[in-house]
């Protein structure tokens, strides 16, 4: 049964990084992307972060390494791990209010787009950053606020 759920667990990470790609395909946008895995990434991070995950991490990221970037085999892999571990990790140390909570959201994606930061770094990719931060931590709490509700307690 362990074996099952972290086979889901890998086809629902998988599932999302290529809903992700096919959004940056569609986009018009190219600068300010919407990145659904990485908001699954951030909510498994900081809501229940658990070894369960571990081989849906790397596993995606092997994934995504294989078919969509010409990375060294497993870097993408380890992306992922890091932002796990470096996102509970401060979470954990952080008061829990929204601007710790965003203030984390930033260094997810700092890490997740950090070839942006190495290779052009300008004020103006620190503001796409930015940006991107914004748009993608909206999506978290308006998910978050969603998978809070409980509709069978609410009175009509």
């Amino acid at each position: 049964m362990k074996t099952l759920t972290n086979f889901s667990y890998v086809l629902l990470f998988i599932t999302v990084l290529i809903l992700e790609l096919l959004i940056g395909i569609f986009s018009e946008f190219s600068d300010l992307e919407i990145l659904p895995f990485l908001i699954l990434l951030f909510y498994i991070s900081t809501k229940n972060f658990s070894n369960a995950y571990i081989f849906a991490f790397f596993f995606s990221g092997i994934y995504y390494d294989l078919f969509y970037t010409s990375n060294y085999f497993g870097s993408t892999s380890a992306k992922f791990l890091l932002i796990g571990i470096v996102i509970n990790f401060i979470n954990n140390k952080l008061n829990d209010n929204l601007y710790n909570e965003f203030l984390v959201f930033f260094v997810a994606v700092a890490i997740y787009k950090f070839e942006i930061i190495i290779y052009s770094f300008s004020i103006n990719e620190l503001r796409i950053i930015l940006l991107i931060s914004v748009i993608n931590y909206f999506l978290f709490k308006l998910i978050n606020i969603t998978l809070k509700r409980d509709v069978f307690k609410k009175s009509i």
